[in-house]
């Protein structure tokens, strides 16, 4: 009988201190081991709310890994939602080898920069696993990717894994719990453990499908570090124990972690250190009604695409610009919001409705999750006034039976912008351009 060790964590979300003594403890358990012991992180290591990981459109996390010795890990919705399936191929490049994704299709075939599976020799037992991720399609289809079924992906690569002399085939899933569960349901034999991820849940003994086929996950944040022992032998793949160990706080921390977070944090310094344009005055921000910088991103915004009005909460900015040289730091500081300029067609009864609850007092102080608790703050509106209490589209008053064209991000033109009660079916987002970038390219050109 072989003994096999898996360790694990899931949804990072850019806690790269953390993670550093995760990876001190996960580098003990390996020089302890009197057996082979692999490292999975089930993604979402990126996060646009920190620096070093929203500056380098997710890739620092996937350095970060490679400094910790990741031996697969599987791509999630935090940086390919945001910032589109483009940046892969950099994710590649800073792990050193292609990120697990097999759900997904570019015309026909794989996304650049993955692989669906990866086959690891680990001491005398072959491992195969496989990467699949969320499939968000009514995001990500804007992207140009299509979905492959879960259970064909997984049920086909799995009996090619077998055939390629795999003993032991793992699924590493972005999935969530639920659809890990019901996706066990199908694989009776044909997989020996899913790995999972997206939904945070902390099982600290795991948990099993119906039929017997266990399921890992490991919460969040580095905050554990999961725990599979394995036992291989001629009668198949069976699993001794799934825990849980907390991560504490002040514990050794990997050393080749926290480097790898300085290099690229020095990295973003020499980027952001660009200058880029210049204003002839300060454009001040305010959390309340997004000040002139906010004014001056709806601009951008509104000259980006055809619209008659365009909407923006404060909330996706965060500081002004100063007057003279701007730098692209100065930008990013600004905003470094990852929406995308979206644009709707409504009625002008539909558009007076969002104008009147974005205008509201109880709205602006609204803190949703889509921006980490920060309030909304009142919106910013180019190319419609209101004067003693009439709304006007270009100088017009508003026709509740006309249409118009209606731009912001794709929170402000979507239902979750809290504008609308459900999304608009001719809604396009325009990818991958993302808002720090959109601002920097108006301030150029203009």
């Amino acid at each position: 009988m072989t003994t096999l060790e898996i360790l694990h964590w899931n949804d990072v979300h850019g806690r790269y201190e953390r993670l550093a003594r995760a990876s001190a403890m996960a580098r003990r358990i390996r020089a302890e081991a009197d057996h082979p012991v692999l490292l999975f992180d089930g993604g979402d290591i990126e996060d646009s709310s920190v620096r070093v990981s929203a500056f380098s459109y997710g890739a620092a996390g996937w350095a970060v890994l490679r400094a910790a010795d990741v031996d697969a890990a599987v791509v999630g919705n935090g940086g390919m939602l945001r910032y589109g399936p483009g940046r892969l191929v950099d994710y590649a490049e800073a792990f050193g080898r292609p990120p697990l994704l097999g759900n997904f299709q570019v015309d026909g075939g794989l996304p650049a920069g993955v692989a669906a599976t990866q086959i690891i020799d680990s001491g005398d037992v072959r491992v195969g696993i496989i990467g699949i991720s969320v499939p968000l399609m009514d995001s990500y289809s804007t992207f140009g990717l299509t979905e492959r079924p879960l259970y064909t992906m997984v049920t086909d690569a799995a009996a090619q894994l077998r055939r390629d002399g795999v003993e032991v085939v793992i699924v590493l899933s972005h999935c969530g719990l639920p659809q890990d569960t019901a996706l066990a349901s199908t694989l009776d034999g044909r997989v020996d453990l899913i790995v999972g991820g997206h939904t945070h849940n902390e099982l600290p003994e795991g948990t099993r499908a119906f039929n017997g086929l266990p399921i890992a996950q490991a919460g969040n944040y580095a905050e554990h570090l999961g725990r599979i022992l394995l036992d291989i032998s001629e009668d198949g793949v069976a699993v001794r124990s799934m825990t849980l160990e907390p991560v504490a706080e002040d514990g050794p921390a990997d050393r080749r972690v926290l480097d790898a977070v300085v290099h690229q944090e020095s990295k973003i310094d020499q980027w952001l250190a660009a200058p880029v344009a210049s204003l002839p005055e300060a454009a001040d921000y305010n959390p309340a009604d997004g000040g002139a910088v906010g004014r001056l991103l709806a601009t951008a915004i509104h000259e980006s695409q055809p619209a008659d009005v365009t909407l923006l909460y404060p909330a996706n900015l965060d500081d002004g610009l100063p007057a003279g040289k701007v730098t692209r730091g100065d930008i990013w500081a600004a905003t470094s919001s990852p929406a995308n300029v979206s644009v709707i067609t409504v009625t002008g009864r539909r558009l007076r409705s969002m104008l009147q609850v974005g205008l509201s007092a109880e709205n602006a102080q609204r803190t949703p999750r889509l921006f980490r608790g920060r309030m909304l703050g009142r919106l910013v509106i180019v190319g419609a006034t209101i004067a003693d209490g009439e709304i006007l589209i270009a100088g017009q008053p508003l026709d509740d039976e006309a249409t118009y064209r209606v731009s912001g991000g794709d929170v402000e033109v979507s239902s979750y912008g809290g504008l609308m009660p459900d999304n608009s079916p001719d809604m396009e987002i325009f990818v991958p351009q993302i808002m720090p970038e959109l601002l920097e390219a108006y301030l150029v050109a203009t």
